[in-house]
Formats: C-alpha cells, structure tokens, sequence
C-alpha cells in the first residue's frame, strides 16, 4: 500500500474508534432536524414551497421552490465545509506537538500528510453521511407508514432535484479540498491558541460572507457582484453551488466556476503542503509573513 494509502487507512480507523465520532454521529442529525423543523414550520405556507411540487409558470418576482432548494443546498455546503475544515484543523494543531510527527517528515512529504488528513476526514463525512441517510430513510418510512402518506411523484420524478444534487456533490468536493487544506495550514503556522484562532477566524468569515451573499444570490443571479463571487474560488463553493441548483445560471458558468474552484484547489493543495511540512521542523518558532513566503518558495 502507498504512503498516502497507509496514512488514510490509520487516520480513518482513528477517528472511527473516537467517542466524538459516534457523539457527533448521533447530535447533529437531532440539531439538524430540529433547525429543519422550525425552517419547516417558516415556510410551509409560502408560495416556494408550493411551486417545488407544481413549478409551472412561476411569478419572476417571487422565489421558487427550486431557488428555496438552492438557497438551502448553499446553506448546507457551508456549514459542512466549516465542520469538516474544523476538524482538519483540529487535527493538525493537535498533532504539531507530537514529536513522532517531525520525525515523519523526514519520510513522508508535507503534502501527502495534509492530502491524508484531507481525505480521512472526508471519509469521516461520508461515514457519517451514510449513517444519517439510513437513519432518515428509516425515521421518514416508519412516519409514512404511521400516518399512511406517501410523496408525491412531482418530487421523484423532478429531474432538477437529481441534477441539482450533483452540482452539490461536485461543489462540495471542490470546496473541501480547497478550504480543507487552508485550515491544515492555518492549523501548522503556529503553536499558540490564539494564533491559531486567528487564522481559522478569518476562514470562517469568508465562508459565512459566502452563506449570506448566498442568500442575496438565489434572486439576483446576473448580479455583477454574484457573477465575481461565482469565480471567486473562496466563495464559489457555496455561491456557484446556490444557482447551479436553482438553475439561475447557464451550465457553462457552472463548469467554468468548477473548473476554476478545482484549479485553486490544487494550488491550495501545493502551498499549504508546503507550509505543513515547514511548521513541522520549525517547532515553537513564530511565523512571519516573511517566513511563511519563504515556506511557499520552497521545493
């Protein structure tokens, strides 16, 4: 097995065996639901939601139900790119004291223990994902079954609610790449908590800057603003995402924005392996901007 490959395989099995793992396995679908519920209680008279299920000609200056469906789907890309960058973050500050891992570097490049992390995590995720998609299938089947309802076929055979679920996919993986890796590096610039809460503070606001310009997005998708914010790799995430689900935008502005957001994540990759393999060697040391630009010029 490779080097990345065994990292993976012991970050994975790690974290699996981690009481966090199962308690945030078991808390966060209950919040989710609860926020799911009061969002529920919100909407279920508008308009929006009717027109999800009967999307014929709908009133421009209203939003529809598939614009709410974006708007959510954005809602949802940030919030997990926030839990999951956290966690890598958490990671790496956790495991910069540990002197094995200096060692290690001397073996293994600095990138290909970020990449490990990166993609541990995110199998985390999914472990994660698919442990709540059976839970809900299960909760939503018995309920259907209790009170005899069924879902109506609008909602299944709506080819824009599977394609909008694919943009999300490949919106998210493109995000999570990039901003996982900037919070691998923003957790290896320093030893110090408040150091580090500083770099990750400013990550955290790009990505709720992009949640709210989300929200202004979903009805003002050929704003010059929106259109810049759609190429804009720290934003496209959750931007690009919101119209490619609702459909505001021409598909080849949704490629062109994925391409662009994959580009920068590979770069993103690059640099801050450069960085994580550098912090390591350099324990205890405070980091300047000069430091660290010597760090993004290095082999």
């Amino acid at each position: 097995m490779s080097q990345l490959g065994l990292i993976i395989k012991n970050e994975y099995l790690t974290d699996l065996k981690t009481k966090s793992f199962w308690i945030g396995t078991i808390l966060v679908p209950i919040l989710f639901g609860a926020f799911s519920i009061f969002i529920g209680f919100l909407i279920q008279d508008s308009d929006a939601t009717k027109k999800l299920a009967n999307p014929a000609a709908p009133d421009p200056s209203e939003m529809t139900g598939i614009q709410s469906m974006g708007m959510l789907g954005g809602i949802f890309l940030a919030l997990f790119l926030m839990l999951y960058g956290a966690q890598i973050f958490n990671k790496v500050k956790k495991e910069k004291s540990n002197r094995v891992m200096e060692v290690l570097a001397t073996c293994v490049t600095g990138r290909t223990m970020m990449l490990g992390k990166i993609i541990s995590v995110g199998l985390i995720g999914v472990t994660q994902m698919v442990i709540w998609g059976m839970l809900i299938f299960f909760v939503v089947a018995g309920v259907m079954l209790i009170l005899n309802v069924s879902i109506p076929m609008e909602y299944l055979t709506d080819s824009r609610i599977y394609i909008g679920l694919l943009w999300s996919i490949l919106f998210f993986l493109g995000g999570y790449v990039f901003y996982g890796s900037l919070y691998a590096a923003c957790g290896a610039m320093s030893d110090k908590d408040n150091e580090n809460q500083t770099y990750m503070t400013v990550i955290t606001f790009l990505l709720l800057g992009s949640f709210y310009i989300g929200e202004y997005a979903v009805m003002n998708a050929g704003s010059p603003l929106v259109i810049f914010c759609s190429f804009f790799p720290f934003t496209s995430p959750t931007i690009a995402a919101v119209n490619s689900i609702a459909g505001t935008i021409p598909v080849w502005q949704s490629i062109i924005s994925l391409v662009v957001l994959y580009a920068f994540a590979a770069i993103s990759v690059s640099l801050s392996g450069k960085i994580y393999t550098s912090s390591l060697l350099l324990k205890g040391k405070r980091f300047t901007p000069k430091d660290i630009l010597l760090f993004l010029k290095s082999k």
